[in-house]
């Protein structure tokens, strides 16, 4: 099969000529102690939802009028989706929420900025921002307001808007601001200032009871770390949070990815998936292992666990959740570009930031309008995302537009990154590289 971009990749490993591994970061020991439930049942955190839940359907039961008790089990099952990873539940939550609505709505924005969180989930950002700007109107609760109104803004691309935002916020040390402030450096391409904010997030909420704070700004944190080659700090964060939550399983993930993008180290990060997979079945994980099943050269497991995943996110709940795996599976391995075009121009209009027009720049560049996908690359994306997948096309698109030095530049970059791609697209940078 050939390479594809983010979901797998051509199997390549790494013969002769290969760099030397780095020092291996993670260590089976560190985490043997997280792996020990045996089914989802086991997870303390969604049995504690489940009982809530069980309570106030209950009561609904008896007061079906009841908006409070709409409320309660909206927010219930929108907390059960992220732990147990049931698409039906995101929809149970916004099937709720605007049940309540009409019965609260005028006293209070609560449930707008609840649907538009639901929304951002669900990457409907568009009308996500229609409900905060719904709750601004109604002028209560402005500090939430602002938060997600730069939440928004930053998926939308509109960065002007996300730090006029932020700049009404007048602590800027509040935790929540810090959190917005690092995410938005982070887009900017100014990861030190990124990691430096978010790192002052992650130690006020260090020594609370708050583990979901902590946990929070610690792994994005860690995700931060690793963008920027730091992987025994990253490693270290997720293991910080695990500490505190036995049942992170985003930490879990993180772990799962340095053993196997860094450490080459397959059957730890398959072991630490399977895990994952019965506790948290979610159409992700099929893609982590058929990575690791191209670059193991097993060309069937790949070809089943794409399969697999495609058929799952065909359902029509998930909506656009899942968009830019699906348009690089479109475009580089199933290779039907008109399908992959129409998919980037729906993420453009979805969400118009430089990710959407890199999928547009590189769908276009596939299906041959390559001069197209230069101006789109220039207009929108260069200087503006800072992702190794948009370096990597940008250093594609310039070369075959026979700019080597902007083309060897971008690669570069693109490789110097390429942690976040995995092992055979790491291979597959570095031969684009010494081809040029």
């Amino acid at each position: 099969m050939k390479s594809f971009f983010v979901i797998a990749a051509a199997a390549l490993t790494c013969l002769n000529g290969c760099k030397p591994q780095l020092k291996t970061v993670t260590n089976e020991r560190d985490y043997e102690v997280y792996l020990k439930l045996k089914a989802q049942s086991s997870l303390r955190s969604l049995a504690l939802i489940n009982t809530d839940i069980n309570f106030w359907s209950q009561r609904l039961r008896k007061i079906s009028f009841d908006p409070v008790c709409r409320v309660k089990l909206a927010g219930l099952y929108g907390s059960r989706f992220k732990i147990a990873g049931d698409i039906n539940d995101i929809h149970r939550s916004d099937s709720l929420y605007r049940l309540a609505n009409p019965l609260i709505k005028i006293g209070s924005s609560s449930v707008y900025k609840a649907l538009a969180a639901n929304c951002i989930t669900q990457h409907k950002f568009r009308q996500a921002k229609e409900y905060i700007d719904t709750a601004f109107q109604m002028g209560d609760d402005k500090f939430t307001s602002l938060l997600m109104q730069c939440d928004v803004s930053i998926e939308l691309g509109d960065l002007s808007l996300a730090k006029r935002s932020l700049a009404q916020i007048e602590d800027k040390n509040d935790f929540d601001c810090l959190i917005r402030e690092a995410k938005l450096l982070d887009r900017q391409g100014d990861l030190p200032g990124a990691i430096a904010k978010m790192g002052k997030a992650a130690e006020q909420v260090k020594s609370s009871n708050n583990n979901k704070l902590f946990a929070w700004a610690e792994t994005n944190l860690a995700d931060m770390y690793g963008h920027d080659n730091r992987y025994s700090d990253a490693y270290h964060c997720y293991l910080e949070v695990l500490k505190k939550d036995p049942e992170d399983l985003y930490a879990l993930k993180g772990i799962a990815w340095l053993a196997f993008s860094h450490d080459r180290n397959v059957n730890a990060a398959k072991r630490i998936i399977d895990y994952l997979s019965r506790l948290h079945p979610v159409p992700d994980y099929d893609l982590m292992l058929a990575k690791i099943a191209a670059y193991e050269n097993d060309q069937i497991e790949e070809k089943r666990l794409l399969k697999k995943f495609l058929d799952e996110v065909s359902n029509p709940l998930y909506g656009d959740m899942y968009n830019k795996y699906v348009f690089y599976l479109t475009s580089d391995e199933i290779k039907n570009t008109d399908k992959a075009l129409s998919i980037a121009e729906r993420e453009v209009n979805n969400r118009p930031t430089p990710q959407s027009f890199d999928l547009l720049a590189w769908a276009k560049f596939q299906s041959g309008q390559k001069g197209e996908a230069l101006k789109i690359e220039r207009r929108f994306v260069e200087n503006k995302n800072f992702e190794p997948d948009a370096l990597y096309h940008l250093g594609i698109i310039y070369a075959s537009a026979g700019n080597i030095s902007k083309g060897k530049k971008y690669l570069s970059r693109a490789e110097n990154a390429s942690f976040e791609l995995g092992p055979a697209m790491s291979e597959e940078i570095r031969t684009a590289l010494e081809n040029l």
